[in-house]
């Protein structure tokens, strides 16, 4: 073995190192939202690509994926620094005229125009302001961003044979039915917390505060505390001071953000989670029965306890997601299930398999209205309520006409929120990922989001003739969970948790790969 392929061997294991303590990690960190996770993320990410890169220099040879996504990736990115730069008042006032305002008045143009719509404005001084609001949530956005692109890049390209597939998609699929588990145990004996122990605020110094909280998606509100015991009993002047307080949702597992954080990550795993077990009941040319084959390949314990997980975690989704939210997920499943009972292979254990999920989703649902029967008091989770997520839904569209063109600024949204609700509680997500990126990007953002879906349903034919038949479950299992989280995303709120977003980037690097040609990832290298 010469010193080329034990430099590749060696940083092959680093980066698998590295690619489970971002995902792992995120997901055990208390979904990323931790004050400590967010230099860990940085200081992996990079070590991840400067491994990648050095792998490459090694080899000698830097494969480039016929793949626009990294580069539209990038754009993304270019958007943030453009919304961060000093502009000129007449390319500002042009660009962003609502920003300008803010800036040059020290409010927005809507607040002076509520009361009287007819009312006009004198000219705003001329002086040089950026496009984002919160340039310092810009930034934080682009430093979790820039991480996540290059999580994407690398395995993009580490992705090159079936055993590392089945590291990142195990890495997902293992997180989510670690909080499948500790979520059983937390709901029935009404545990709250993470890990059911640490309520934010109240824990240790590395565990969660409300800060923390406060930077996850949650909802809060202002409170007024009057305090007048420094000036005296007898004094007529009090003090008043306005403290933002988070609302704490029952917290289960080990993300922050509620039952919604489960949600998301159940949308990306239980489609892998079906696409792995149908291809290891698969058949290879063997003639022995299932069973036999099971057993001769020692995988049949790991596809009872995958099946038995993936019941508990579909029982779970639909006690948190309601009747509505959980319909991207059964659309998911039913991508994967569905074709598998017309292709060669375990047909009636995909379908006996899909009705137990879709049972499971149900019971959840039907269960959901009589938990604090069962358990007496308030039920410990449940969908989130949708006359507040219309009214958000509302208020963003407000958002996007007063910041038509690029946007209010990335990561901005739950500052210029409070701005625009009618209602006492302020949120900081749009309940719907694909509305926040319009808010925070406007048309500029939704255009590169155009471009990118419209790559991917274009490649997506070509690419999915050119997999084996045996190996389709595969290829359906991640068009099940691209299908489920972008559904889930457009109603709901998703990669606005780390844990979510680099879960997420990890599975769009093999995604990336396929569509640009690469079936290599589900066939083992001899």
């Amino acid at each position: 073995m010469n010193w080329r392929e034990k430099v590749v061997q060696s940083s092959d294991r680093v980066i698998c190192a590295l690619i489970a303590v971002l995902v792992l990690g995120s997901v055990l960190g208390f979904g990323g939202a931790v004050w400590w996770f967010r230099p860990v993320m940085a200081v992996a990410a990079f070590l991840l690509v400067a491994i990648k890169l050095a792998q490459s220099l090694a080899t000698g040879r830097m494969p480039i994926l016929k793949s626009p996504l990294g580069l539209l990736g990038l754009l993304a990115l270019g958007l943030g620094v453009v919304q961060l730069a000093p502009l000129p008042a007449g390319l500002a006032s042009r660009l962003s005229p609502a920003a300008h305002e803010a800036y040059a008045r020290g409010l927005l143009p809507r607040l002076v125009h509520k009361d009287d719509p007819e009312a006009s404005l004198p000219q705003a001084p001329q002086l040089r302001s950026p496009a984002s609001l919160d340039r310092s949530a810009t930034l934080r956005w682009l430093v979790e961003a820039a991480a996540c692109l290059g999580i994407f890049w690398s395995v993009s390209h580490f992705t090159d044979r079936l055993g590392r597939l089945y590291l990142v998609w195990g890495l997902v699929v293992a997180a989510f039915l670690f909080n499948v588990a500790l979520a059983i145990v937390q709901i029935t004996n009404r545990s709250d917390g993470l890990y059911g122990l640490f309520i934010p605020g109240s824990g240790p110094s590395w565990a969660p505060s409300l800060n923390d909280l406060l930077d996850a998606p949650t909802t809060a509100a202002l409170r007024n505390l009057a305090d007048s015991s420094e000036l005296g009993a007898d004094t007529a002047v009090t003090t008043s001071k306005a403290v933002l307080i988070p609302t704490t949702p029952f917290l289960f597992g080990t993300m922050m953000g509620g039952p919604g954080a489960f949600l998301a990550l159940g949308a990306l795993a239980l489609p892998l989670a079906l696409a792995i077990v149908l291809h290891l009941l698969s058949p290879r040319g063997s003639r022995e029965s299932l069973s036999g084959r099971l057993g001769y390949s020692s995988q049949g314990s790991l596809v009872l306890l995958l099946v038995v997980m993936m019941l508990l975690g579909s029982f779970l989704i639909g006690l948190a997601a309601g009747p509505w939210y959980c319909l991207p997920v059964i659309l998911g499943l039913a991508t994967v299930a569905l074709p598998a009972l017309v292709l060669p292979g375990p047909r009636w254990p995909a379908l006996c398999m899909v009705i137990l999920l879709l049972a499971g989703i149900g019971l959840g649902v039907m269960l959901e209205g009589f938990w604090p029967v069962l358990l007496g008091g308030q039920s410990p989770v449940g969908p989130p309520d949708l006359d507040s997520t219309r009214a958000l839904w509302s208020e963003s569209v407000e958002m996007i006409r007063e910041f038509p063109l690029v946007g209010a600024g990335l990561g901005s949204f739950g500052v210029i929120h409070p701005y625009f609700k009618d209602r006492d509680l302020s949120s900081t997500t749009a309940m719907s990922s694909l509305l926040q990126w319009s808010v925070e990007s406007g048309a500029v953002g939704l255009g590169i989001l155009a471009l990118g879906v419209l790559w991917c349903l274009i490649r997506l034919p070509s690419v999915l003739k050119r997999v084996g038949l045996i190996d389709r479950s595969l290829a359906h299992g991640l068009i099940g969970a691209a299908l489920s989280f972008s559904l889930l995303a457009a109603v709901h709120w998703t990669i606005e948790l780390s844990a979510v977003a680099i879960s997420a980037s990890a599975l769009g690097g093999t995604w990336n790969r396929w569509l640009a040609g690469g079936t290599d990832l589900f066939v083992e290298r001899g």
